[in-house]
């Protein structure tokens, strides 16, 4: 009786440490990524946030926020873009991928009023207010997997915006990034 329950001890261990061992991978559900261009060219913050559905899946939110004084070198304030991804590779939640997004884009619009004043001079004075506007696109593109649960992500994308404004129609969204998987 002993030897029997000793057997079945070792083997019901041997069977949960292979069961541990196989879920590891899948454990890790969540990716965290930055683009460090951004912060060096911009400024500007790029981040994005995955969860991993399954290795086939995942949905995330990737955001830009531009930390510009100067408005008049850009009209985008701020985009948050909520996705869904399908991967192709044969790691988990790695290789070639296909997303679609939802783009929600803050901008400042801006619109120049020129007349001429009591003197007879042309002058002008502008109006500057926050646009806020959704669209829909889809993107592609890698993501690599390295040691220790650090991940890179080459992405980009493409959307139309909806809405009326004084604003560019057609907006993208990307990454080059370094994250980790937790």
């Amino acid at each position: 009786m002993k030897k029997v329950f000793l057997s079945l001890s070792i083997i019901s261990t041997l069977f949960l440490s292979a069961q541990e061992s196989e879920n590891s991978t899948s454990t890790r559900q969540n990716d965290i990524m930055l683009s460090p261009i951004e912060l060096i060219a911009g400024p500007a913050l790029n981040v994005s946030y995955e969860r991993l559905l399954n290795k086939d899946s995942g949905i995330g939110i990737n955001g830009v926020f531009l930390f510009s004084d100067n408005e008049d070198n850009s009209n985008l304030k701020s985009q948050i873009s909520p996705y869904y991804r399908m991967y192709f590779g044969k790691k988990y939640a790695a290789g070639f991928f296909v997303e679609a997004f939802v783009p929600i884009t803050t901008t400042y619009d801006t619109d120049n009023i020129i007349f001429t004043n009591q003197n007879g001079f042309y002058d002008y004075s502008y109006n500057k207010k926050n646009n806020t506007t959704i669209g829909a696109g889809i993107g592609f593109g890698g993501k690599w997997v390295a040691r220790k649960n650090i991940i890179f992500e080459v992405s980009g994308g493409v959307a139309r915006r909806f809405g009326e404004g004084n604003y560019d129609k057609v907006t993208g969204k990307g990454i080059l990034g370094i994250g980790y998987r937790f």
